[in-house]
């Protein structure tokens, strides 16, 4: 016999129905049409702006390296930027600034080789 809906065998209610089980992870305003963009925004802006561009930054602070630290404020500047423009879904734009963060970034780390 069917509990009835919201409670289980022992009598406590539950929020989610067994029969929908499998649409739980479903959040947000695209649910279920397959667009993580935002997932991947996140993610652009949490890797380029926590760990690496803070590392050249700080790096380039500790060896008084000014140019370094400002090509790294740019490469910063231009992820932030690429994160937004995956958000607005503008793949174009977004390549164009992951590529102009990278060379930023690759010119922050010549500075502190070379």
């Amino acid at each position: 016999m069917r509990e009835p809906v919201g409670h289980d065998e022992y009598g406590s209610t539950s929020p989610f129905d067994p029969d929908e089980l499998s649409s739980l992870n479903a959040i947000g305003p695209a649910m279920g049409s397959g667009n993580d963009f935002e997932k991947y925004a996140v993610a652009v802006i949490i890797v380029f702006g926590a760990l690496i561009i803070g590392g050249l930054m700080a790096a380039s602070m500790t060896f008084g390296h000014r140019n370094g630290f400002l090509f790294a404020l740019g490469g910063a500047t231009s992820a932030w930027i690429s994160g937004n423009a995956l958000l607005l879904d503008r793949p174009r734009l977004y390549a164009l600034f992951v590529g102009i963060a990278a060379v930023m970034l690759l010119a922050s780390t010549l500075t502190l080789v070379i």
